[in-house]
């Protein structure tokens, strides 16, 4: 290697672990090397320092970390009987491409780091699980707040808070005198809960949802209402009707679709400043109905319908849609405007971005346990726009 080569030594494994200073045979391969060539001492310093604002920043070090970090997250969850999705291998391809395209970028851009950087004057941390319940008698109890144990007993439901944060609804011998009796959980901006409801059935709500559910419910048919996202995982549950043993459908209303579900796991993205409700499959089958048109489909697993004015099917990139709930943001040729509706739930600010700059399209992968500052330096380092954190308000300008 007798010339620096840019787009070489950014792709090279060796020059990104001389970065993060182990292990000790890449270090000294790259200091002996500079010895000898001096005269890119300079370069090399500035690459070294971009690409360790890059690791510390997007939480970017090497793939199989990244790969094997969101991999126990799932064993995890899944020996909770949590299954929400498998990992496929484009998470660890994406990863090496967020690292090395990333890297691309910032040859264009030598003078990153002595640029003044405003928007790191400011700390914005994630959001974390806390969430508002309104029982059945109106009255409201922050869950964030509130002690480990029983928070209510209403018409023969026990409520219950866990030591991992959840709310689990248990069903007691005693009969309900009220059995229209129902409770909502409210998610704020940098909110996010999760529960196992009356039937054994779980839910998930992102940022900005709530979700509304009876007590008890019916014998015939399950009922829930919702707004924003959630990720759901129904309970199995049957009855006898002359003779036969039935299935009792699950139904999930949002403002313009009914989602009837036999027993599956599904996300439901609902939010009203989004361009439509998507509902994506990952396991069983679900029919979704407009309210709008009355046009009804059947969705199959790896599937995602699309309401807007009409439904539409197509194949689900079901990683990226339920990554949220492993805790990850996972952005695919996504238009900065969707990151930044997502940016503004999560971490609670204010988005101002021009509409031009709004259709630029990024690819990454961030923790969503990284502070703001992790998305806007993932932005920020293509060079492609700027962006200046002003109290709690995001402002983008090229």
């Amino acid at each position: 290697m007798e010339e620096l080569n840019l787009k070489a030594l950014l792709a090279d494994e060796s020059f990104i672990n001389y970065c993060k200073g182990y292990p000790a045979q890449d270090v000294a391969k790259w200091e002996n090397w500079l010895q000898d060539h001096e005269q890119y001492r300079k370069e090399v310093e500035e690459q070294k320092r971009i690409v360790q604002t890059l690791a510390y920043h997007a939480a970017v070090t090497t793939v199989e970390d990244h790969y094997l970090r969101l991999k126990e997250q799932i064993a995890k969850k899944n020996k909770k009987t949590d299954t929400r999705f498998r990992i496929s291998p484009w998470l660890k391809i994406a990863a090496s491409l967020l690292l090395i395209g990333s890297l691309s970028y910032l040859m264009l851009r030598q003078s990153f780091l002595s640029e003044p950087d405003n928007h790191k004057q400011s700390v914005v941390i994630p959001g974390e699980d806390k969430a508002l319940l309104t029982l059945a008698d109106g009255s409201t109890i922050s869950l964030d707040e509130v002690a480990v144990g029983t928070l209510a007993l209403e018409g023969g439901v026990r409520v219950e808070k866990t030591k991992s944060g959840q709310l689990i609804y248990s069903v007691s011998k005693s009969e309900s005198s009220n059995r229209n009796a129902s409770n909502t959980i409210t998610t704020p901006k940098g909110g996010q809960y999760r529960l196992t409801l009356p039937d054994g059935s779980k839910a998930w709500l992102n940022a900005s949802s709530t979700l509304h559910y009876p007590l008890h419910f019916e014998h015939h048919e399950r009922r829930v209402k919702m707004t924003g996202e959630v990720y759901f995982e129904i309970a199995k549950m049957e009855k006898r009707q002359h003779g036969r043993v039935e299935r009792i459908p699950f139904y999930v209303q949002t403002a313009h679709q009914e989602i009837q579900v036999l027993g599956t796991h599904f996300n439901v993205n609902s939010y009203p400043d989004e361009p439509g409700i998507v509902t994506t499959l990952l396991e069983g089958s679900v029919r979704v109905t407009s309210s709008l048109n009355g046009e009804s489909i059947l969705l199959r697993p790896g599937q995602q319908s699309f309401l807007d004015k009409h439904l539409v099917v197509s194949t689900a990139d079901v990683e990226q849609q339920v990554a949220w709930t492993a805790g990850d943001f996972v952005f695919k040729s996504e238009p900065l405007t969707s990151i930044l509706r997502k940016v503004s739930r999560w971490y609670d600010v204010d988005i101002v971005c021009p509409p031009h700059l709004g259709k630029l399209k990024f690819d990454g992968i961030v923790s969503r346990s990284q502070p703001l500052t992790a998305i806007m330096d993932m932005v920020e380092i293509t060079g492609k726009a700027k962006l200046k954190l002003i109290e709690r308000r995001i402002i983008v300008t090229d």
